[in-house]
This record gives structure tokens, C-alpha cells and sequence, in this order.
């Protein structure tokens, strides 16, 4: 059983370029904090979207972070739960999926035709670097486990690769619906 990183994130990707701009999403946010749009203990709203390919927009919540993500040049929703996560890989690959989309499905409520996530396709980030560096090792590692439990997550076959060759980056996996119809069951 692979070990439980210290953060662990998941990011759903737009699925084209939007007419709203990063600018948008901060009162979005903002509502967010006042309504309980979304579960957990919303605290703050940071502009980061002067970082080139950064984080963009966050919301900052107790137990994890919502950002309007724009890292790697791909617009998405990116899931950052931070503490409090279950002590074993899929408890808490499921907790983070079904907190992403609860957000993503938030977000798509917020512009319905101009906002649309490619629930597809999946970045998983490994946040703890010194459990996880990001070396062809490591993903051969997890490849098994990860396959296992992603594939029963969207209900369908996966396939996983690397994001990032680079082993100075952030360990993190593509995970990709293999064809067909799926459905996340968190």
C-alpha cells in the first residue's frame, strides 16, 4: 500500500479558452466565503495571477485550497487538501476527487456556457518531495496502485503518465479516461 502524501491535489482542466478572465473568479470566490458555496472553512481569496503560469486565483479554505489554477499553460480547478487527509491512498484520492468536482461543478454554475471542465483528464500532484521525488522510479512505484484505484474512481479504464520529466519538479500524474463513458464515484 503506497504511503498517504502530506498535501495531495487534483486539478480538472478546461476544456477550451473562456471569455471570463482570471479577474472574474475573485469575486466568484469571494461569494463563495459568504454563501458556503463549497464545503470546508472558507477563509480568504489571494490574487497570485501575476505569477507567470501560476496559481491564479486561490481560495483559501482551513483544510484545503481551491485555485483557479493556470500552471503549465492549462486553465482548470485545482484541489489542494493540505491536512486532515485519510490515512490510506485511496481515501483520499476519492475525498480530493469529490471535493475538485464538487468545485468544478460550482465554478461551471458560475458562467454554465462559458465554463467547461474536461472531467476526463485529471492532474494528480504528490505534495510531500521527500516521499515522493519525481523520478521514473517513483511512478513505476505507484503506476499499479494508482491505476487500480483511479480506474475505480471513474468508473472506466485509465491511463497514467508522468506530468513532469524534470525530477527538480513536483511529482505529479496524468490520468486520462481510456475511452468511453465513466463516472466519478467519489
Amino acid at each position: 500500500m503506497t504511503i498517504v502524501p502530506k498535501r495531495l491535489g487534483v486539478k480538472f482542466n478546461l476544456k477550451r479558452q473562456p471569455a471570463l478572465q482570471p479577474d472574474d473568479i475573485l469575486p466568484i470566490f469571494q461569494r463563495w466565503i459568504q454563501d458556503h458555496s463549497v464545503g470546508g472553512m472558507l477563509i480568504d481569496v489571494i490574487d497570485y495571477k501575476h505569477v507567470p503560469e501560476g496559481p491564479g486565483i486561490v481560495l483559501i479554505a482551513d483544510e484545503a485550497d481551491f485555485a483557479y489554477d493556470l500552471a503549465d499553460g492549462q486553465i482548470g480547478l485545482h484541489y489542494v487538501r493540505k491536512r486532515d487527509l485519510p490515512d490510506d491512498l485511496e481515501s483520499a484520492l476519492r475525498l480530493c476527487f469529490s471535493r475538485a468536482l464538487e468545485a468544478a461543478r460550482a465554478l461551471e454554475a458560475e458562467a454554465p456556457d462559458d465554463l467547461l471542465f474536461d472531467y476526463g483528464c485529471a492532474k494528480i500532484s504528490f505534495l510531500d518531495r521527500m516521499r515522493y521525488r519525481n523520478t521514473p522510479e517513483t511512478f513505476e512505484n505507484v503506476r499499479a496502485e494508482m491505476t487500480e484505484i483511479l480506474s475505480d474512481i471513474f468508473s472506466a479504464s485509465v491511463t497514467l503518465a508522468r506530468a513532469y520529466d524534470d525530477p527538480r519538479s513536483l511529482f505529479a500524474l496524468h490520468c486520462r479516461v481510456g475511452g468511453g463513458d465513466f463516472n466519478i464515484q467519489s
